[in-house]
């Protein structure tokens, strides 16, 4: 009987194994290694590249442009506006460009209106005044001279509240026309006790005759431009200068269709004195404000209509 030899053969083939074993751990650390290496330079490659592009876009022109205004949040309609100073507003400034046309004549589709009120001032002044307040309107009220306490108050108040204190003779006297120097006197007296009352060193020096223009002379006309005034008659009558004068509606309607014919109306009025005249005049700067005309006072340096030019 034969003898077994697999003890034999373990022992023969042990140095291979080893062998095989031994190039294999070599080949998968050297592969460990290789993917070691490789990652590395994969790394140090990533990170060289990001810092290029980083250098690049700090000296990127479109980095140091100016930056863009901010955008603001809109809260109440939800949408991205542009961030823009607030406009300011200034009353002042439509009326300085509108008081600008004035004094160059370019009138043309202006829409000015100068209320007038004539013979005053008198114990309804006041409610007159405060109307015209309320509208933010401006007056031109040409006086007689009127010594008393309340109408003192008056001729301050109406200075005061940025109207025009005018002057239509200390007496009204028609008969003056007839001598001029006594006429430029009678003037002359109104004006001096204007000064005195309000303290002013110099009034506006606008005038109107009593009756208008056309009721004087030449020598009258002549004699006030010569002395550096401005005269005005009108070219819009409230129909109030009779004894009986309209109703409220009629006068208010009279002026409006008056004013609505002309670039520039100058309203004839005797507010002070006519109760319907006083209850016009809400009526017509309501209306005439919503039509878009500006209610102005009187200026020397701007031009009115005259009856009797000169």
């Amino acid at each position: 009987m034969k003898k077994r030899t697999t003890p034999k053969l373990r022992i023969k083939n042990l140095p291979r194994f080893i062998l095989f074993s031994t190039i294999s751990l070599i080949i998968v650390f050297s592969v460990l290694g290789g993917m070691v290496t490789l990652t590395s330079k994969l790394v140090i490659a990533f990170n060289s590249q990001r810092e290029i592009l980083q250098t690049a876009a700090v000296n990127s022109p479109e980095t140091n442009a100016p930056k863009s205004e901010p955008i603001i949040m809109n809260t109440t309609t939800n949408q991205n506006t542009k961030a823009e100073p607030v406009p300011q507003t200034n009353d002042t400034d439509s009326l300085a460009e509108i008081k600008s046309r004035l004094r160059n004549g370019d009138t043309a589709g202006i829409k000015v209106v100068f209320l007038t009120f004539d013979d005053g001032p008198s114990e309804h002044t006041g409610a007159l005044l405060e109307m015209l307040n309320e509208y933010d309107a401006k007056g031109t009220f040409f006086t007689t001279l009127h010594d008393n306490d309340n109408a003192k108050a008056m001729y301050r108040q109406i200075v005061d509240q940025g109207h025009t204190l005018a002057n239509h003779t200390s007496s009204h006297d028609y008969g003056l026309y007839s001598n001029p120097e006594a006429f430029f006197a009678d003037v002359d007296d109104l004006d001096q006790f204007q000064k005195t009352i309000t303290g002013q060193t110099e009034t506006s020096h606008v005038f109107r005759f009593p009756g208008g223009s056309m009721n004087s002379n030449e020598a009258c006309a002549q004699g006030i431009v010569s002395r550096g005034w401005n005269y005005s008659d009108w070219n819009v009558s409230s129909g109030d200068g009779c004894a009986e004068p309209p109703s409220s509606d009629v006068i208010a309607q009279m002026i409006i269709e008056g004013c609505r014919e002309h670039d520039i109306s100058v309203v004839l009025s005797h507010a002070e004195l006519k109760e319907s005249s006083r209850e016009a005049m809400p009526i017509v700067i309501e209306t005439l404000q919503e039509e878009g005309y500006t209610f102005l006072n009187m200026e020397k340096d701007y031009s009115y209509p005259r009856h009797l030019e000169v």
